[in-house]
């Protein structure tokens, strides 16, 4: 499928979407015919389906038609309405009061969302905020050039007024271009240490096309077993953490419509809150402290203009919530996080202001790990050297205020560490979590070291998966759940005593064989 642009080679100049190969049709080789189903997402823009006999090898090739011809064109397979409100999902703020609601369409201009206490009867009403952004505010190829597609136009609308707890129904669109389907959320509760906290968290995730149709750059079909999964969850979770390495778009504006179709039917029912991570932000002498490629030109801004987290301000993506009894701050590993600078200053003070009378769970999140079980020693980049700045940087601060649990991803696997300081088990220290396995590619054997640390207690590279947190006023216990089976595998949990001090592993702590 090629949305279509304005005439160029062979009558087309496109961006591929999805492919397939002809062959996977049985028919194709034996009959030189056949048939595939193919699933098409709005994309707010008109679609053909071409029959190439060359192969597209590479991404720009698959991104440009640059080299084959197609054989066959259909006729264009026009969505009826490019203005269909797609792409719900919900946001916290730092007030229980309110909930952030964005959603995309091509253009309306009179967007606006409404909501109640009652299915059908929606008595509150607000117009939405729209912006976008374009290939000039983005920082190099293929984001700004052959990965580039019109992002449509993002609607923002922070719903007020809300009850603590209670459950909501609610609309968005416009009376022109349509209505989208009543979704309902329950709005947060006032944080306190008596109500029951259930989160789940994951990173790493991506997305995958659900008719098995490839795209110009590698997808994470494993992450639609993890979504679905969660999905089914979604009665007793009351919010889920995305930490880091979000869609791996990676400069292909497409991927966005995808994930964001995969996760709607989970970002529309509790809020998605998310960390930024290397393949949303880094980009060369932009601000991001390592200069890698790895956002392939996007530097963070897709992600900070699609996710408006209660973060300080644009290009600061930390921030700190409540929910229940846990205080959640999220750092971004991806800028200055060393002694003095921003970023630290308003960890310190997060950490500092907490109310541990009232959230008496302190949970802490970024993208590259402060502990991880890797080989990886290359320079200065690498997961070994950034888990060592982390630590010098950031681990005292854990233990002046008794971070309860470190919740990371970027490293392919699951792992989990005792109560850890300086690399040393130690009863009330910070349990450390990486939860890099939603859906990339898992890390193989040799990336890792053929002895573990002695601070490791679970390990797992073999499966994918996501973990789920669930926390009242004495305890919190975390699983981690294996997407083959959605059964769980390992199992920690935390207990609290009036000191705050957490004794993870130390009161019931096992792994599932």
């Amino acid at each position: 499928p090629l949305p279509l642009t304005p005439e160029g080679r062979a009558g087309l100049t496109a961006t591929v979407i999805p492919s397939q190969y002809a062959s996977h049709s049985p028919s194709h080789l034996k009959q030189g015919r056949g048939s595939l189903l193919l699933r098409l997402v709005n994309m707010r823009d008109d679609v053909i389906i071409g029959f190439f006999r060359k192969g597209l090898s590479t991404a720009r090739e698959m991104a440009t038609l640059h080299d084959p011809d197609p054989v066959a064109v259909t006729e264009k397979v026009r969505f009826r309405n490019w203005n269909e409100p797609l792409q719900g999902h919900l946001a916290l703020t730092r007030d229980p009061t309110e909930m952030i609601l964005v959603w995309v369409t091509w253009d309306a201009t009179a967007p606006e969302a409404r909501w109640g206490r009652k299915h059908g009867k929606l008595t509150h009403h607000k117009k939405a905020s729209s912006s976008t952004y374009t290939a000039k505010d983005m920082c190099g190829p293929p984001a700004t050039d052959f990965g580039y597609r019109d992002a449509g136009m993002l609607h923002q609308v922070t719903m007020d007024n809300l009850i603590p707890g209670a459950q909501y129904y609610y609309i968005f669109g416009d009376a022109t271009s349509g209505w989208s389907e009543e979704f309902n959320f329950t709005a947060a509760p006032l944080p306190g240490p008596n109500t029951t906290t259930r989160a789940v968290v994951y990173g790493d995730l991506g997305c995958g096309h659900r008719d098995g149709t490839m795209q110009v750059i590698r997808q994470q079909p494993a992450s639609l077993n993890t979504t679905r999964l969660v999905q089914n969850r979604l009665n007793v979770t009351d919010l889920v953490l995305h930490i880091g390495d979000i869609s791996y778009a990676r400069g292909f504006a497409s991927v966005w419509d995808v994930f964001f179709d995969q996760i709607q039917p989970i970002a529309t029912r509790v809020p998605y809150m998310v960390c930024i991570g290397n393949h949303e932000r880094d980009w060369p002498n932009t601000g991001s402290w390592d200069d890698s490629y790895d956002s392939f030109g996007e530097c963070g801004v897709p992600h900070e203009m699609r996710f408006p987290m209660p973060r300080p301000s644009l290009d600061q993506p930390w921030y700190g919530f409540d929910y229940g009894s846990v205080h959640f701050v999220v750092m971004s590993t991806e800028h200055n996080f060393t002694v003095g600078s921003t970023q630290y200053q308003f960890l310190e003070r997060e950490l500092r202001t907490v109310d541990r009378s009232v959230t008496p769970w302190l949970v802490f999140a970024g993208h590259r790990p402060m502990y991880v079980h890797t080989n990886d020693d290359s320079t200065p980049s690498g997961e070994l050297a950034v888990a060592e700045l982390l630590r010098t940087s950031l681990e005292q601060l854990f233990k002046n205020y008794s971070v309860d649990l470190a919740m990371w991803g970027h490293d392919h696997s699951y792992q989990r560490t005792c109560p850890v300081f300086q690399e040393s088990c130690m009863e009330g220290a910070t349990v450390h979590i990486v939860a890099g396995m939603g859906g990339q590619k898992l890390g193989s054997d040799s990336e890792y070291l053929s002895k573990q640390p002695n601070w490791l207690k679970a390990f797992d590279s073999k499966h994918f998966g996501y973990t789920r947190l669930t926390a009242n006023a004495t305890s919190l216990v975390l699983e981690y759940v294996r997407n083959e089976d959605g059964k769980i595998w390992d199992t920690d949990v935390l207990t609290k005593h009036s000191n705050h001090k957490n004794t993870a592993g130390l009161i019931s702590s096992h792994r599932h064989p």
